[in-house]
């Protein structure tokens, strides 16, 4: 046993240029959140997680109608797709006539139009679910620091999902289908700008119109109703969110309010919107360029990119109008206490002593105190909202890096694959290695 007056051992120092082990600690937690699970990290972090796709209870027609578990979901949205594919290819058939079957079915199948529309009918089945799903999942999420009921939220929430939608987002998608419309009634040029110059159609009478471009129209008209879908969702969203906040309060204290940030679950949905819109809108504008379509499409796409910042500015000035009475009390009462210490730091006489010295220091320490909190508090406020903007802009990146990453993971175990096949295959190919020749300073037997 070593004696009492021995020296302690001294702790091994670390090598020159090593992280203190806070920075260790904190480099490997921002590791284990780089490539911990799926399913470990934040439930609304993933916009495609598959329970977005399952249905909730709702009053939107179209989604009533389709499956509710997400496989049948998807199998009958291709069914849908493909169904649509084969009665334009149908339609066309009827209006050019079986004489060449084989031409009619070549020029179809090379058609920019029909080469589009099925896939994007497909992308407006996966927004539809999508926008849906994360706004009924994050529904009582956004208000879990607020003091409201769950029977209250029950009832917004059926307000929000209910049957009125079916009314209000057909006039937010009646300006889009009226122009169709009006195109495919008056345009002289019909047949030569959906189908291009190039295309059978242009040949037959423009004051016609055959089955299959009255199909198109309702195809058109049918997925600007789920436009209208999605519309409607982000300016009723935003709406119910600057509904509950102007009747309830945060549970806790405005400046634990600020500090851990519990306005965020308000801006999830709206930021996940982005993602989604954004999604949409590569889709959208690769129809757009290949079809070389334009009009109605390029307004959609800025009509929702004005309601998705009209719905952010709708949720921030909510939560800014929510907290500002909570903040000036705040502030106030801070600022009555730096006074009061003031006060009292000047009405204190110098007397010897070292009480006298530490009841001095404490009321210096209270108005440093009272400064910095202040300081904090009015930053804090005034920075509301900047972090959820970017958070956004980055969210919106999100989709397409998170499909990029499965293509190249997935290509990456398929080419593995198919070098490891390869490899077997040829393995038992392979001609025996050659003899080797004898070393130089190998003596060569006698015969």
């Amino acid at each position: 046993m070593a004696s009492p007056d021995a020296p302690a051992a001294e702790a091994p120092k670390a090598p020159p240029g090593a992280e203190p082990p806070v920075v260790q600690a904190l480099g490997l937690a921002l590791a284990e959140g780089t490539v911990r699970p799926k399913h470990a990290r934040e439930a609304e972090a993933d916009v495609f997680d598959a329970a977005n796709f399952r249905q909730v209870r709702n009053g939107w027609w179209l989604d009533r109608l389709l499956p509710g578990k997400v496989v049948p979901y998807f199998a009958a949205a291709v069914a849908v797709c493909t169904a649509a594919w084969l009665i334009g290819l149908a339609l066309r058939v009827v209006a050019l006539g079986t004489d060449n079957l084989t031409r009619v079915f070549t020029q179809f199948f090379w058609d920019r139009q029909w080469q589009m529309q099925p896939l994007l009918l497909l992308v407006h089945f996966i927004c539809l679910r999508l926008f849906k799903g994360i706004y009924s999942r994050n529904f009582d999420r956004a208000f879990r620091h607020l003091d409201v009921k769950p029977s209250e939220l029950d009832g917004y929430r059926n307000w929000f999902l209910g049957a009125r939608v079916n009314l209000l987002a057909v006039p937010l998608a009646l300006p889009f289908i009226v122009y169709d419309a009006l195109v495919f009634f008056r345009a002289p040029d019909f047949y030569a700008r959906v189908f291009g110059a190039g295309s059978p159609l242009a040949a037959l009478d423009a004051a016609t119109r055959t089955g299959e471009a009255w199909f198109l129209l309702g195809l058109w008209t049918f997925e600007w109703l789920m436009f209208g879908y999605y519309c409607y969702l982000m300016i009723a969203g935003a709406m119910v969110v600057r509904r509950i906040l102007r009747r309830h309060d945060f549970v806790d204290s405005v400046d634990l309010v600020l500090t851990e940030r519990q306005f965020r679950p308000l801006f999830n949905v709206t930021a996940q919107a982005g993602s989604l819109i954004f999604f949409f809108a590569i889709i959208h504008a690769a129809y757009m360029f290949y079809t070389r379509s334009a009009g109605s499409d390029i307004a959609g796409l800025v009509l929702l990119v004005v309601l998705l910042g009209a719905a952010f500015a709708i949720t921030w000035s909510a939560v800014r109008t929510e907290l500002r009475g909570n903040v000036q009390a705040a502030v106030e009462a801070l600022e009555a206490s730096y006074r009061a210490a003031r006060e009292k730091l000047r009405t204190m006489h110098d007397v010897p002593g070292i009480e006298d010295d530490i009841q001095r220091m404490q009321v210096q320490l209270k108005m440093q105190l009272a400064l910095q909190q202040l300081d904090y508090l009015q930053n804090k406020y005034e920075s509301l909202g900047r972090r959820e903007m970017l958070s956004i802009m980055f969210k919106m990146l999100a989709p397409v890096g998170s499909i990029l990453a499965r293509i190249i993971r997935w290509g990456s175990l398929l080419a593995a694959l198919g070098l490891g096949g390869a490899a077997v295959l040829q393995g038992g190919d392979k001609p025996p290695p050659a003899t080797q020749p004898p070393a130089a300073n190998t003596e060569t037997p006698a015969r």
